[in-house]
């Protein structure tokens, strides 16, 4: 499961109803937790219970209480057994990336003119300085989780109108252009991420408009300019920067070779 080389300072973490492992955990947020009786240790990390939902509730409020994360985000999340998996639990959001569970965000690119010749001009977003994870970094124009008990579809309405105040009739013309499975490492925990990616055709007219506080400012880009500030990768979400890489390679028609991918 751990590819990553830098992962290798995590611990698979099992689930007693499931044979593979489903999440990583960092070797400190592990110690802490055998120490508290919260996961058990025999010659593998397992959370033991034939529900897993509650215990891992449980460890949430403990890695809540010790400062190893931000308060609850009153958000459940799918646990799946993988990118495309079967849901076996739900948990909060806030706890999803330290104990290394598979999470699946939407990513919407906002697109002007889409076949217009030497490229489209481009949405993109900077998220608020406030934001629990990335503060300040550039955005693909929508981005989001989907929670548990919804669709992906339904995420990225509900994501497009949050982040974007962009309007049902517009999303009519959204497009699946691919799906993207990806591992890395962050100071939050062991990401594992599946970025569904979608193109979305946007009047010149269009302004984008956040409704719910996560993004400080959204702007339109040529497509050249957008080639120019993806050279610094330092200034965009990750996630995001693999996502709008794989746009500039599709639009350009070459081949983009994008690192910790699966």
């Amino acid at each position: 499961m751990i590819q990553d080389p830098a992962a290798r300072a995590f611990r698979p973490l099992y689930f007693d109803s499931h044979p593979d492992p489903l999440g990583a955990v960092s070797l400190p947020v592990a110690t802490h937790l055998l120490r508290r009786g919260l996961l058990e240790d025999d010659k593998r990390l397992l959370l033991a219970g034939c529900d897993p939902t509650s215990p891992l509730e449980d460890i949430r409020a403990e890695l809540f209480r010790c400062g190893w994360i931000e308060p609850p985000r009153h958000e459940q999340m799918p646990v799946t057994d993988g990118p495309h998996g079967v849901e076996l639990a739900r948990l909060d959001r806030s706890a999803l990336r330290i104990l290394g569970f598979w999470a699946q965000k939407v990513h919407i690119n906002g697109l002007v003119e889409p076949d217009r010749p030497g490229g489209p001009q481009v949405w993109i977003s900077r998220r608020s300085d406030l934001a629990p994870s990335n503060p300040g970094r550039w955005d693909t124009l929508v981005a989001g989780g989907r929670a548990a008990g919804h669709s992906l579809l339904q995420t990225a309405a509900r994501e497009g109108w949050e982040e974007a105040g962009i309007e049902c009739v517009q999303m009519t013309g959204l497009t699946h252009v691919g799906d993207m499975a990806v591992q890395y490492v962050s100071r939050r925990g062991f990401h594992q991420e599946l970025l569904v990616i979608h193109d979305l055709a946007l009047p010149r007219d269009f302004v984008a408009v956040c409704r719910d506080g996560e993004i400080e400012e959204s702007i339109r880009l040529s497509f050249d300019d957008l080639v120019i500030r993806l050279a610094d990768a330092r200034e965009f979400k990750f996630s995001s920067y693999l996502v709008l890489t794989d746009l500039v390679g599709r639009k350009r028609g070459g081949s983009v070779k994008l690192h910790q991918c699966l």
